[in-house]
């Protein structure tokens, strides 16, 4: 019975870490003003939060391309502007860079 507690414990607490950074991820999202291009489900003026999760469906990849250490998977016509963008991420501290990815993967097809 202890047994059977304790990894419910353990996964709820696993659960609720990956709610956690989500939410700080999107405060970074927020901060950084990505909404203003990525929208959840909809290409605006960049591709959607959505597209971004089917081709970077995981998030070690994500962190990877945040910190600069891959070229974008995701051509856009708009590389340009994100690149800029892109120096701002790399300049957050890693835990900023794995909350964001936490929230952009949380778009995950419902």
């Amino acid at each position: 019975m202890r047994l059977i507690l304790s990894v419910l414990f353990l996964g709820s607490l696993l659960v609720s870490s990956t709610a956690v950074s989500a939410a700080e991820g999107e405060e970074v999202f927020a901060r950084l003003k990505c909404g203003m291009c990525h929208k959840p489900d909809k290409k605006a003026a960049a591709v959607s939060l959505k597209e971004i999760d089917k081709v970077y469906s995981d998030k070690d990849i994500l962190v990877k391309f945040f910190k600069g250490g891959m070229k974008p998977l995701i051509e856009s016509d708009n590389w340009g502007m994100m690149r800029a963008q892109l120096e701002k991420i790399k300049g957050l501290p890693d835990d900023e860079k794995e909350a964001l990815a936490d929230y952009i993967l949380s778009f995950k097809k419902e």
